[in-house]
């Protein structure tokens, strides 16, 4: 009975020890006071993945992404993407639960390259922005709505930011709003009051007040203009 009950716990324990982890575990990633999250507040590591990065005449043409030491897959990038910052993000950027691989820095005057696990194909495969294979301008991630909002900055007066949504393996644009920051061009945008947020297409106000409290995130984050 002794002897059953060793070999029993020493199974036990070699099963645990060969216990594989899941290499699309998504990492944790600790939201702001709005539930959201920026590139910037995603790890460069994961626990399974590593991704090397290989890098042709000009700019990185090729991505090599391994499991434990074990190649799951290249996936090559596009010469017209130009990638060419070697900094690697792990997110999970459509809120489906599985790890996605972000690739450059993602900030505005640079490309990125999002490199999506496809549930459907079961592999990693290219995200789209509006159909085009490069990301550039400042995302933040909103799982709480399950959207995605992309910064841009228009001019020296107002800023852009355009909420969007995720269809398969694409970004599309859904809504662009506008936060005016020169209080000389508050009368130019018909802006009426201090915190004022409106739809860049249609012209009409999603929320303008006086009172910062009575916003909503996300735009307690954004829509803060200076007052006359």
């Amino acid at each position: 009975m002794l002897t059953v009950l060793a070999l029993t716990a020493c199974g036990a324990v070699a099963q645990q020890r060969g216990a594989v982890k899941n290499p699309l575990a998504v990492p944790t990633i600790q939201l702001d006071k709005d539930g959201m999250f920026t590139v910037d507040d995603c790890p460069t590591s994961h626990d399974v993945l590593d991704v090397k990065l290989h890098e042709g005449e000009y700019c990185i043409d090729r991505v090599d992404i391994y499991a434990d030491g074990m190649l799951m897959q290249s996936v090559p990038v596009y010469e017209d993407d130009c990638i060419t910052r070697h900094v690697v993000h792990f997110l999970d950027a459509n809120f489906d639960g599985n790890v996605d691989i972000l690739i450059g820095p993602g900030c505005n005057r640079e490309y990125s390259t999002l490199i999506m696990w496809d549930r459907e194909e079961n592999k990693f495969v290219h995200a789209t922005n509006d159909g085009f294979t490069v990301f550039n301008g400042d995302f933040y991630y909103d799982p709480g709505r399950m959207v995605v909002y992309r910064m841009t900055s228009s001019s020296a007066f107002e800023t852009t930011y355009t909420m969007m949504v995720w269809q398969g393996t694409d970004l599309q644009s859904e809504e662009t709003f506008l936060q005016v920051f020169e209080p000389s061009y508050h009368d130019f945008y018909h802006v009426t009051h201090r915190y004022t947020v409106r739809n860049y297409y249609s012209d009409e106000d999603i929320i303008s007040t006086d009172d910062a409290s009575e916003l909503d995130a996300p735009w307690t984050k954004w829509a803060i203009i200076p007052t006359r």
